[in-house]
């Protein structure tokens, strides 16, 4: 015999008559995409990987998808570049089929020079490149 309408319900979707409240919306926390890396420049996650670097990305990766990507900036686990398209001193060239997006940069450790640079769309951290002596955005090295 087939349970009645009612009995097959999930309590947490019932809703009893002359209830107005609404449920929250579920926070959508930031998540990582390697699907538009590029391998030609930077390096490749073989590289990071002999190097121990991957591991301490995942780390990092695992560590920064608790946050949504509002408080992920907030706290500085990332940063965006939101003044230039694309940085005008980097070594590495814009990939042609990336275009229209804020770039971010992610470090590996809290104060690590080596970087995954991408951008965000829906809350998903689109990882385009591995870049382990920060040449994306080259700065100049302070107290020398």
């Amino acid at each position: 015999m087939a349970p009645k309408k009612n009995e097959r319900r999930d309590p947490s979707y019932v809703r009893e008559q002359g209830e107005r409240e609404a449920r929250g919306r579920k926070t959508r926390k930031i998540s990582f995409s390697l699907i538009k890396l590029v391998t030609t420049q930077g390096q490749t996650i073989d590289e990071w990987e002999k190097e121990g670097l991957l591991g301490m990305f995942l780390k990092r990766k695992q560590f920064v998808s608790q946050f949504t990507v509002q408080q992920a900036l907030q706290y500085k686990h990332i940063k965006q570049y939101t003044k230039v398209d694309f940085p005008p001193d980097s070594e590495f060239v814009c990939p042609k089929h990336i275009f229209g997006v804020v770039w971010t940069v992610m470090h590996i450790t809290s104060n690590s020079k080596e970087v995954v640079v991408g951008y965000i769309e829906d809350d998903v951290f689109y990882v385009v490149f591995l870049d382990k002596e920060h040449l994306f955005w080259p700065s100049s090295k302070k107290n020398t």
